[in-house]
């Protein structure tokens, strides 16, 4: 049998080396290239995705204190509508007492033109009389 030496050792080494590892090598790189560009690919859209989430955010401040303002505008609102309110059942209250005087006048007034009327019937009564008297002195002169 022949005796092995370095550069057979080397020769099918290099021959292993060229039909076995680098190929793998070759494939795991092209392999590893897919995965960095898969990997870039998915950090970019995690930066559009937090970009999204920055704008929502902020959008989520604004509305909050849109939200906030509001609030105070309507408890504003509800104080005022409050007193109007209590101006309201005032006015209401003296309504009502300025009705109880007015149906007290119309009921004074009422008798009044009652008394008024009965009064004139009485003064045609007596102007009645009064001219039949005069006409029986007449008669008498």
């Amino acid at each position: 049998m022949a005796e092995i030496t370095k550069k057979d050792i080397f020769d099918t080494l290099t021959e292993f080396y060229g039909k076995v590892i680098e190929p793998e090598f070759r494939a795991i790189r092209t392999k590893l290239d897919e995965h960095d560009q898969k990997f870039g690919d998915i950090a970019q859209h995690f930066d559009q995705i937090y970009q999204r989430f920055e704008r929502l955010e902020t959008e989520y401040y604004m509305i909050n204190a849109a939200i906030d303002r509001i609030e105070k505008r309507l408890d504003k609102v509800e104080g005022r509508l409050d007193r109007v309110e209590g101006r309201f059942d005032r006015v209401e209250g003296q309504l009502t007492e300025i009705n109880g005087k007015l149906d007290k006048e119309f009921s004074i007034r009422e008798t009044v033109e009652r008394e008024i009327k009965d009064l004139r019937e009485r003064v045609s009564v007596l102007q009645e009389r009064i001219q039949d008297l005069e006409k029986r002195l007449k008669s008498f002169s």
